[in-house]
């Protein structure tokens, strides 16, 4: 009993240590020692005991699956409850707890166990006591994360809560905004169409008034083209009379108003200067009773504050505004005037009539000086053109022979004054064939120019003829040069012929001459000079002249 007393108190005490601990080196020998005698002693008495008394391995190992089943039981019915709190979870651990010493206690009362088996209980108890912290720490956690989202749900309620109630309110507010709205466009639908119908009533009165305007407005203008006719009916004199009577009246207000400024002046004057001398007046006597006297140079230096005189020379005149009288006041002198001017109208369409007929005349007049003109204006361009045609002709032919002047040499001079002397002649024929006198031996440029100054004279009244008989005269004129010109061409032609003709019969009587010796070559044919062909021509030219001037 003593041994299985100290053997008690020795795993009582051991299982009070900590077993992660490791002991010392002579506790690590007592107690192999300790467990080499306990197991002997245990082989000993289990030798002498029976069957059912002694335990084994399984047994062992029993125990401690029955401890992990109980854990996981417990541990299963405390996190699956639904209606788990601290308390009950508490009850449940310490059941739990009572449950396992139990079957430990149990298993120890059915057999001692030796240090070995003490420590692994131990470290079982640690490792359950291990587990069951970390359980409870997961419950814990758990229980943390229930709650978190219990508290997030609970606020997920209330906000679903608080935005259905501002969802209602806000409804309720967009339905009272809709209806006020709505009252609001009828309002204005309302006012609307009294506005309408009060701008419809405007517009009417409007056209009314604007076609009583135009009424008076062209009544207006009828009046005033009635009264501008009457005023220029009436006589100047009476408009200068009535601006003289109304600067009279504008002087006589203005003279009334210089009058009335005057007066209210004098007046203003008057107050002012009594009421300085009742100031000095009471400043005199305020002076007497303090004692004193009041000296000159005071009264001097004190005058009256006057008021400014009026400009009187800036005073303008002023109009009353009034409109001239009429002139007209009674019937019979418009009639008077109408009948004036009804006589002054006749006379003035009786001029108008002669007048009229005179400028008929004068245009009837103007017409047929107009033709008679065109035409002398006619005749003489045809006659200037003529003229300068011949004078171009009489140029080239100055041309001419002043070129033949310049090539001719001493043997033409002799002809050129024959020519001149022939041409002075022709001239003098001529000139004594149109009346003139040639007695005095006139020049050959003298009488040329007298021919010209009588060809223009003739030329102008040829002008003054009847057109008619000018085209019937030039037509026989040119017929009679035609016909001498033609006339003289024959006779040439025939005096040509003649001079062949008897060229030929002398060549046809002379001996043929016969050619003896080798022939003669041909000599080179010179060149013919142009200027004895010019001069050939010219002359021939000067001989045509004359014949047509004889």
């Amino acid at each position: 009993m003593d041994e299985s007393h100290d053997e008690a108190l020795a795993g009582s005490s051991s299982a009070d240590r900590n077993p992660f601990i490791l002991p010392a080196d002579e506790e690590v020998f007592r107690m192999r020692q300790e467990e080499k005698s306990r197991k002997a002693k245990e082989r000993v008495a289990r030798r002498g005991q029976k069957v059912w008394q002694k335990t084994t391995k399984s047994a062992v190992s029993g125990r401690s699956a029955k401890i992990g089943d109980l854990l996981k039981n417990t541990g299963a019915a405390i996190v699956g409850g639904e209606d788990s709190t601290p308390g009950k979870r508490a009850l449940a651990n310490a059941e739990m707890m009572h449950q396992a010493a139990t079957m430990i206690t149990n298993d120890r009362q059915q057999e001692k166990e030796s240090m070995a088996e003490f420590i692994s209980k131990k470290r079982e108890m640690f490792l359950v006591q291990m587990s069951l912290d970390t359980k409870r720490e997961e419950i814990r956690k758990l229980e943390e994360k229930a709650r978190m989202k219990e508290e997030a749900l609970r606020k997920s309620e209330q906000m679903l809560e608080e935005d259905a109630i501002r969802f209602d309110t806000f409804l309720k507010e967009n339905d009272k905004k809709a209806h006020e709205a709505i009252k609001k466009a009828e309002r204005e639908t309302k006012l609307k169409t009294d506005k309408a119908q009060e701008i419809k009533k405007l517009n009417q009165q409007i056209q009314m008034v604007q076609s009583d305007m135009s009424k008076h407005r062209e009544a207006l203008e009828d009046c005033l083209r009635y009264k501008e006719f009457l005023d220029s009916l009436v006589p100047p004199e009476w408009f200068e009379e009535q601006n003289q009577i109304k600067c009279d009246r504008q002087q006589q207000r203005r003279q009334a108003r210089i009058k009335q400024k005057k007066k209210s002046y004098e007046e203003a004057k008057k107050k002012v200067l009594a009421e300085f001398v009742e100031e000095e007046r009471r400043r005199d006597e305020a002076l007497a009773k303090q004692g004193r006297v009041k000296k000159k140079s005071e009264k001097k230096a004190r005058q009256p504050d006057l008021p400014p005189p009026p400009k009187l020379d800036q005073e303008p005149l002023t109009s009353s505004e009034e409109d001239i009288p009429m002139f007209f006041t009674k019937q019979e002198q418009l009639l008077d005037i109408f009948q004036a001017l009804e006589e002054q109208n006749l006379f003035f369409i009786q001029n108008s009539q002669e007048t009229e007929h005179a400028l008929d005349e004068l245009k009837q007049n103007f017409g047929k000086v107009q033709k008679t003109m065109d035409t002398k204006t006619q005749a003489l361009r045809s006659n200037i053109r003529e003229l300068v045609d011949s004078i171009d002709v009489e140029e080239a032919k100055a041309e001419q022979l002043r070129k033949r002047i310049a090539a001719s040499t001493g043997d033409t001079l002799d002809r050129q004054e024959e020519l001149l002397k022939q041409l002075n002649k022709e001239v003098k024929h001529v000139y004594e064939r149109c009346g003139f006198d040639a007695s005095s031996s006139p020049t050959t440029l003298y009488m040329l120019s007298d021919l010209e100054a009588r060809l223009e004279d003739l030329l102008s009244d040829i002008g003054q003829m009847p057109e008619e008989y000018v085209a019937k005269a030039e037509k026989e004129k040119e017929k009679k040069r035609r016909e001498k010109k033609r006339a003289e061409q024959q006779a040439l032609q025939e005096r040509m012929q003649e001079e062949r003709n008897r060229k030929a019969i002398e060549r046809s009587l002379q001996a043929p001459r016969k050619k003896v010796g080798r022939p003669v070559m041909f000599r080179s044919r010179l060149q013919k000079r142009k200027v004895s062909k010019n001069k050939d021509m010219s002359h021939g030219e000067d001989l045509d002249e004359i014949k047509h001037l004889t």
